[in-house]
């Protein structure tokens, strides 16, 4: 058992999904590099016959072969896929191994065999339409993905890339959204929506959202509501810069820095200020700075908020705790300096367009470095990570210092520095101890411990702004 990798075990274990294991769940170990820690386990010495096992372990050899050409057990694999009656997995598993060899056309035939003896294989619906995408048969795929039964066959990955190719948009969007609703539990839900209340709390106090109520509260609602929607229409963008542009992150520093610069600060940044665009008939009529910074704070919570859920998955949590900590309040903080620069060029274009222009510049400049330097660029990220803290401080710093600028009104009835206090370190507290049920404490530390320590800098920068609230 010492050989057993926790994180391993986990992930075959959910695979029983608590019905416990079948062929088809050993296939997918099988395909993902976790047949010879499940054989640990004694799982498929359980579950398949002999005959069974022995095909799976045939497959699992030559995949794990670079040199499969002239394998005596690939002649054996093909000869067990163009029998009369093949064996369950013969056919698909063979059509795998073609499709790895680049043998796209001669996949299809062996992936539709399993299909003719085998209809329940989602795995082979999904292996001809990867198939047909590497072939570029465009109109072959337009007809099978209007097929229900195939387009819910298909991975995240093939949909999403499929979907790319012939423009489908609004079903990757569709799908999108109920992906992320089918995978939310009860815990997750509970911290997302426990941090974004912390914040939105103190965004609202900030923005006096108690003076005027009837206003102010839908306004920045609508704005954390705008903000949450807006993440669908980035991720189109993302699909778009990375299948049809071929703009990704590629593992070379300088591609990296770009992508993480002009790829993702340019489009999120650009596309929260589009929601929050049709805010401004509201806003410049009102002609309250306050206002412009509290909604534009509101709908990039709102986004942060949707990320969260979008990155949730088994395995996801070392990237997910930190995001509760930083990424919340930095998405906040970043769309609010970007939106009250746009609501003043909005109102003086004439004088104000240089400093707007200026502004966003900043604004996607520091998300790309701050996301590089937290570990999308790792050359960067390792000599460079304290400077993510240094370009989260100084960006909190700048929209607290903009929040008290622009305030008016009487005091908030709650203390916003009361708020922050009392929310930031129940949130904390919260994050470790579920951080540490879920991992060894040496990762927390190494994941959490760094986002902490920036929340830590925000503190200071909070307290010492409002230290007389």
């Amino acid at each position: 058992m010492n050989r057993l990798n926790q994180k391993t075990v986990e992930r075959i274990m959910n695979y029983s999904n608590g019905k416990g294991f079948d062929e088809a769940s050993i296939a997918r170990m099988a395909r993902e590099g976790l047949y010879s820690t499940a054989s640990l386990l004694g799982i498929p010495q359980n579950i398949l016959k002999p005959e069974t096992q022995k095909l799976f372990e045939n497959y699992v050899t030559i995949m794990s072969d670079s040199e499969k050409k002239d394998s005596e057990l690939l002649l054996k694999l093909m000869t067990a896929a163009e029998s009369k009656k093949p064996k369950r997995f013969a056919a698909e598993f063979y059509a795998d191994i073609l499709i790895s060899m680049g043998k796209n056309e001669e996949s299809l035939h062996f992936y539709e065999i399993e299909i003719m003896h085998y209809p329940q294989s989602d795995h082979a619906r999904n292996g001809i339409m990867r198939a047909l995408l590497a072939l570029e048969k465009t109109s072959k795929l337009e007809e099978l993905f209007s097929n229900k039964e195939y387009r819910n066959s298909m991975s995240n990955h093939t949909f999403e890339n499929v979907a790319s190719r012939l423009g489908k948009w609004i079903s990757l969007t569709k799908r999108n959204i109920t992906f992320i609703f089918q995978n939310l539990n009860f815990v997750w839900l509970s911290v997302t929506t426990f941090t974004a209340t912390i914040w939105f709390c103190i965004i609202i106090s900030l923005g006096r959202a108690g003076n005027l109520p009837l206003i102010r509260i839908p306004l920045y609602g609508f704005g954390f509501i705008a903000g949450f929607v807006s993440t669908f229409v980035v991720l189109r963008l993302v699909f778009w810069q990375e299948n049809e542009l071929q703009f990704k992150l590629n593992g070379e520093i300088i591609n990296d820095s770009l992508y993480v610069i002009c790829g993702i600060g340019l489009r999120e940044e650009l596309i929260k200020l589009l929601f929050f665009t049709p805010f401004l008939f509201i806003l410049l009529k009102r002609r309250c700075p306050m206002e412009a910074l509290a909604t534009a704070a509101c709908i990039g919570l709102g986004f942060a908020c949707s990320e969260n859920l979008l990155y949730f998955g088994p395995g996801s949590e070392a990237a997910v705790f930190p995001r509760f900590l930083t990424a919340n309040f930095f998405h906040a903080s970043l769309t609010g300096i970007a939106g009250l620069s746009l609501f003043y060029f909005s109102l003086w274009p004439k004088t104000r367009w240089e400093g707007f222009i200026g502004t966003f510049i900043l604004v996607v400049t520091a998300h790309g470095a701050y996301d590089a330097l937290v570990g999308l660029v790792p050359q960067l990220a390792k000599p460079l990570s304290i400077f993510s803290i240094i370009i989260f401080a100084l960006i909190s710093n700048y929209y607290l210092n903009s929040a008290k600028e622009v305030r008016e009104g009487s005091s908030a009835a709650i203390s916003p520095l009361g708020i922050f206090v009392i929310g930031s370190s129940t949130l904390i507290g919260i994050t470790w101890i579920l951080a540490c049920h879920l991992n060894p404490i040496r990762e927390v530390i190494t994941t959490i411990g760094h986002s902490t320590l920036s929340l830590g800098a925000m503190a200071f920068i909070f307290i010492n702004q409002f230290r007389n609230e």
